[in-house]
């Protein structure tokens, strides 16, 4: 008796010690991937190009962070109130004259008294009682102006009631096209209630928060949030960017700032050049440059002409490299990283899997399919997302305290908005690469002990469903051979209120598994955006040295009161 109570004693106390070294696993290293836009038959539909039918069936015919190792979730991405700008702002941030919305809308929709609006409803979400599924066209110009395709007026930052009472109005007066789709409820659902934004979306992950469509880590009170930039920033490691289209858009944006509105682009710009939280930048958008390197007349809307002649001359402290050449050179390894790296991508807009010099970054499917180049046509002349991404990492990896790191496939949700299904999977193709290549640093430069990995999105764009999913619900996409583009639908164009996945591993990925929210019929158990910022705060947060020393100290003292218990009888 007196040896069991004393190894019970020894057993209890190792497993708290075993529970604390658990849950106090640090991350040197957090490295988020993010396929903006990417829903959950985005990744399916890249699958399925790659291996046809056989795509998912087995670990052999999908990427390897979809397999073994990597721990799967579902998450849900609503935003805390679709508000499409700071509360008070004009009609004319929109693109409408001033005094245009009162004649039409009672009230603006930014103003209505809907706090934490968002939502999702698992039951709702697949509800497959056939009706209508609504959708709002318009053939002169989007509502929302710079805000996807102008032929859309599915809220992509906007109060869906508001948007809808907005819609009807203007099919009354002849403006605007409205129909309905036949297919199940849920479509519906998932078009037009508590869908996200990029911004409201990535200040979810950056800072823990709900807060409306635009904000840039702003609560929904207007107050900045803290975020987690400038916790990696207190612990004394590097932070860093890589993203495919301007660093000034939404995703790349919540890591490095604050703003109430996300298209105050050169505020966004001068932040995260100037406030000393980032160490590495890696962008298109560069001012002087087109499509496929080719020189274009200045347009300094994503970066100022004095911070560009601030980035060459070195003023601002930054290395600024602006060679395709030598960012590729970086990336390969053939060239060192400087400490403190701005990669200035000689392109505009977007760095598109395939951006072809004297085109515009516009995927064309007529001539571009995923993986063949026709004769003729100029291939890919810029550096790729997983060079570009191996770049940033050699830069970073440089400090012995570790770093955070964002990878962005940006142009993923340009493609589902513009229901492109050629470039949808070419450029999850190209994500997938970039994922490959990080996984291959980490087992070969790092480990699985200190560095974690996140692989997923900020919100589902485009609804890319099966051909026969008006009756079929949810049907997936239809595999062809492999290297064929998979066949399908989609029921809008723009961002929708889906379950998206999530996979992880390394350090504090299994703290997912005890952030669960609600339960999905279809997919099981979900948490929130938000709690990916808890758990990457969580992993990155330095140890406490105290916390083993006096778990032992407590199985120590635990030891000896059983030895002086059992002694004294």
């Amino acid at each position: 008796m007196r040896t069991t109570a004393i190894l019970r004693s020894i057993a209890v106390a190792a497993s708290l010690l075993a529970a604390a070294s658990a849950h106090a696993g640090q991350a040197r290293n957090v490295i988020l991937m993010i396929a903006d836009g990417a829903g959950p038959t985005t990744w399916l539909a890249a699958n399925q190009w790659q291996f046809g039918a056989l795509a998912n069936t087995s670990p052999a015919f999908m990427p390897g962070y979809q397999g073994d190792g990597f721990a799967q979730h579902w998450m849900a991405t609503y935003s805390g109130h679709n508000m499409p700008l700071p509360p008070g702002q004009s009609d004319t941030r929109l693109g409408f004259p001033a005094g245009t919305f009162p004649t039409i809308l009672p009230q603006l929709w930014n103003e209505l008294p809907v706090p934490q609006y968002g939502s999702y409803d698992p039951v709702r979400a697949n509800d497959l009682t056939m009706g209508p599924v609504r959708v709002w066209a318009n053939s002169n110009g989007s509502l929302l102006g710079n805000r996807g395709p102008r032929v859309d007026l599915t809220p992509v930052a906007t109060n869906p009631a508001a948007v809808q009472f907005l819609a009807n109005q203007l099919e009354a007066s002849g403006t605007v096209r409205a129909h309905l789709d036949a297919g199940p409820a849920s479509y519906d659902y998932l078009i037009w209630n508590s869908v996200t934004d990029s911004a409201a979306a990535g200040s979810a992950l950056a800072s823990g928060i709900r807060t409306y469509n635009s904000a840039i880590n702003v609560n929904l009170d207007g107050t900045p949030a803290p975020f987690l930039t400038q916790q990696v920033k207190e612990l004394g490691k590097k932070a860093g960017i890589v993203t495919t289209k301007p660093f000034t858009d939404a995703t790349p944006a919540v890591f490095g700032t604050q703003n109430d509105y996300r298209d105050d682009e050169l505020e966004i710009s001068d932040a995260l050049i100037r406030n000393g939280l980032l160490d590495v930048v890696i962008t298109p958008g560069h001012p002087e440059f087109g499509g496929g390197g080719v020189p274009r007349t200045p347009d300094f809307r994503t970066i100022s002409e004095s911070n560009l002649a601030g980035l060459r001359d070195g003023s601002l402290g930054w290395t600024l490299v602006e060679s395709a050449a030598a960012l590729t050179a970086i990336g390969n390894g053939e060239q060192a990283a400087p400490e403190k790296l701005f990669g200035l991508v000689p392109v505009a807009s977007a760095l598109n899997s395939r951006n072809t010099a004297g085109q515009t970054n516009a995927f064309d499917p007529t001539i571009h399919t995923p993986g063949n180049v026709p004769a003729g046509v100029v291939p890919f002349v810029m550096p790729d997302l997983p060079t570009l991404s191996m770049a940033a990492i050699r830069s970073l990896s440089t400090d012995p305290d570790g770093f955070f790191l964002l990878v962005e496939g940006a142009s993923v949700d340009s493609a589902a908005h513009a229901n492109n299904v050629p470039q949808l999977v070419e450029e999850m193709l190209a994500f997938n690469r970039a994922v490959g290549a990080v996984i291959d640093w980490v087992e070969t430069e790092s480990s699985w002990s200190e560095t974690l990995l996140i692989v997923t999105t900020d919100h589902a764009n485009g609804l890319f469903l099966g051909p026969d999913s008006d009756v079929i619900p949810f049907q997936d996409p239809i595999a062809g051979a492999a290297g064929t583009l998979p066949t399908g639908i989609f029921w809008t164009t723009n961002h929708t209120n889906e379950l998206v996945p999530l996979w992880s591993r390394g350090p504090g990925s299994e703290l997912f598994a005890t952030r669960m929210e609600g339960v999905d019929p279809r997919r099981g158990e979900y948490f929130h955006l938000t709690d990916v910022h808890a758990v990457m705060s969580a992993s990155l947060s330095a140890p406490i040295p105290e916390a083993s020393t006096w778990l032992l100290t407590f199985a120590g003292l635990g030891v000896m009161a059983v030895f002086v218990r059992r002694s004294r009888h």
